[in-house]
């Protein structure tokens, strides 16, 4: 099912107060919004869970305050991203880690996040093999034969479609 296109002329701009800090964001569905930033808070899974909101609020024992700052209707993402900016940046929001518009990109975000939490995310990687071990070797196991008749492990099947072996028979079986 396709999405739905977004409705900038619902959005808000809004802050987020814990203590002494403030967080200035924007969205097009507030409600939903506030959830999301209620279940990273103490979600430890989730990778926003590290980031300096969240901390804070967690300091503040999880004291904080959402409140819709202005509607701001608008056409686009960048025009949202724009008045955020502005409204941060006349707010001198301090709990922001990156300004709106012109910070990293999500891949970006996810690149730097996997270097600074290498040795969490390899301990992750480690508990869910030890925890998992009988269900990874029972799916090793399986075997699929593919299209090309070649009989192939079930994981393995989208490595083995780019292969050599199974492009050129292909190609002279079509």
């Amino acid at each position: 099912m396709p999405r739905e296109p977004i409705d900038y002329k619902k959005s808000v701009i809004y802050t987020i107060k814990t203590g002494d800090g403030l967080y200035v964001g924007s969205t097009t569905n507030f409600r939903k919004r506030k959830n999301c930033h209620k279940s990273c808070i103490y979600n430890e899974n989730t990778r926003h869970y590290n980031l300096k909101l969240y901390k804070t609020i967690r300091e503040n024992d999880g004291k904080w305050d959402m409140k819709p700052y202005k509607q701001f209707p608008c056409n686009s993402k960048m025009e949202l991203s724009i008045e955020e900016e502005k409204v941060r940046n006349e707010l001198n929001a301090d709990l922001n880690m990156v300004s709106c518009g012109n910070g990293l990109s999500k891949k970006d975000y996810d690149k730097q996040y996997c270097i600074e939490n290498k040795d969490k995310i390899l301990e992750n990687k480690k508990q869910y093999y030890i925890e998992n071990k009988d269900k990874i070797s029972e799916r090793k196991k399986q075997k699929t034969f593919c299209e090309c008749g070649y009989l192939v492990n079930k994981d393995h099947i989208v490595r083995h479609k780019r292969s050599n072996k199974h492009l050129t028979f292909m190609c002279e079986n079509k």
